[in-house]
């Protein structure tokens, strides 16, 4: 099985966009908003498991 990676742009955005489900995370927690933030937690979970599955 060949193995596809992901080119510095990819690589980069997705990233950013973890970073940025982290920093909406925060917001979450910090506004006591529990439902939120565990959906939002186990998004990024699953999101996470996907990629290192690839």
């Amino acid at each position: 099985m060949e193995e596809m990676g992901m080119t510095d742009n990819q690589y980069k955005d997705f990233v950013e966009g973890i970073k940025e489900d982290l920093e909406e995370l925060n917001e979450y927690k910090e506004a006591g908003d529990d439902v939120r933030y565990k959906k939002k937690y186990n998004r990024l979970m699953d999101r996470l498991e996907k990629a290192l599955k690839r």
